[in-house]
C-alpha cells in the first residue's frame, strides 16, 4: 500500500513539474507608400516530440525554480502539427497559410494576407474580427480601430495606429477554433483555459524608414509567484508608427506640368515671332 501511495505521489509530482507554454504569436505588418501592404501572423509552438530531452521552461532558464519542462504535444489531438491542418481548413480565403517550418523543437505556422490599400486592409480586418464567435467589430470604440493618415507633398508621411485590443480580436477566430476543436483541455484536468494557449509575443510594423517593434524578452528581476524571472510579452495597449516616402508621383506631375508650361510658352513665342 505504501508503495502504491509513493507511486501516486511521484506521478502527481511529475505532472506538477510539466507545463504548457503558450503558442507565441507575432503580428508583423509592412505598408507601402500607397497604403497597400502585407500582414503576417506567425505562431511559434514548442513541440516536445521534436526534442530528445526535456524542454526547459522559458520562465526558468537555469532550471533551478522547479517550474517544470514544457509539454505541449500531448494536449492537442493529433499533436502540435494538427494546428496546420486546422488553419488550412478554417482560414478565410484571402489568407495564405504557408507550409510549417521546424527550427530545433519549435514548429512555426505562418499566415499572411495582402491588401491593395488601407480600405482593403480595414475590410479584411473586419472580416477577421467578425469571424470570432465572441467578438464583433462593433464591440470596439473608434479609438481602438486601426487608422492611417497621409500628409505631405514631395515627402509623403504615413502615420499608422492600432490598439492591442483590436489586434487580439483579429486573432480570436483562430485561437477559439483551435482550443475548442483540437485542444484537449481535459488532459490537464481543467487547469488550462483558452487564455493560456497563446499570447501576443511580438508586434512589428514597418513603413519604409519608420519601424515599431515590441518583442518578447526575459526579465530576471520580474516577480513570478514565489520566485523571480519571467518572459515579458507585448504590454503596450496602443501601437503607433510614422514613416516617410519620397513622393515620386507628385514629382512626375510637377515635371510634366513644368514641361507643359515651357512647351506652351515656346509655342506662343514662336507664333508671336512669326
Amino acid at each position: 500500500m505504501r508503495r502504491v501511495l509513493s507511486l501516486v505521489v511521484l506521478l502527481i509530482m511529475a505532472l506538477a513539474l510539466t507545463a504548457c507554454w503558450p503558442g507565441e504569436i507575432t503580428v508583423s505588418t509592412e505598408f507601402n507608400a500607397d497604403g497597400s501592404g502585407t500582414r503576417y501572423i506567425i505562431l511559434e509552438v514548442m513541440d516536445d516530440t521534436l526534442s530528445t530531452t526535456a524542454i526547459t521552461n522559458p520562465d526558468d532558464p537555469a532550471g533551478t525554480e522547479g517550474k517544470g519542462a514544457v509539454l505541449n504535444d500531448k494536449h492537442i489531438t493529433g499533436g502540435v502539427i494538427a494546428i496546420q491542418t486546422w488553419l488550412e481548413n478554417n482560414a478565410p480565403s484571402f489568407i495564405t497559410v504557408h507550409a510549417p517550418k521546424v527550427t530545433g523543437y519549435v514548429r512555426t505556422f505562418t499566415m499572411s494576407y495582402t491588401f491593395d490599400d488601407f480600405d482593403d486592409f480595414i475590410d479584411k480586418y473586419k472580416t477577421l474580427v467578425n469571424l470570432s464567435p465572441n467578438l464583433s467589430w462593433n464591440d470596439f470604440d473608434e479609438a481602438e480601430y486601426p487608422t492611417l493618415t497621409v500628409s505631405g507633398g514631395l515627402t509623403k508621411t504615413l502615420k499608422f495606429k492600432e490598439s492591442k485590443a483590436i489586434v487580439d480580436a483579429s486573432l480570436d477566430w483562430a485561437i477559439d477554433g483551435i482550443f475548442n476543436s483540437i485542444y484537449d483541455e481535459a488532459d490537464l484536468a481543467g487547469f488550462v483555459t483558452k487564455a493560456d494557449i497563446s499570447v501576443l509575443a511580438n508586434y512589428k510594423v514597418t513603413i519604409n524608414d519608420g519601424k515599431f517593434e515590441e518583442l518578447r524578452a526575459y526579465d530576471p528581476t520580474a516577480p513570478d509567484g514565489d520566485s523571480t524571472g519571467k518572459v515579458i510579452f507585448v504590454e503596450s495597449e496602443n501601437f503607433e508608427v510614422t514613416g516617410q516616402f519620397f513622393n515620386t508621383t507628385l514629382l512626375i506631375i510637377i515635371i510634366l506640368g513644368v514641361a507643359a508650361v515651357g512647351f506652351g510658352g515656346f509655342f506662343v513665342f514662336k507664333k508671336l515671332k512669326k
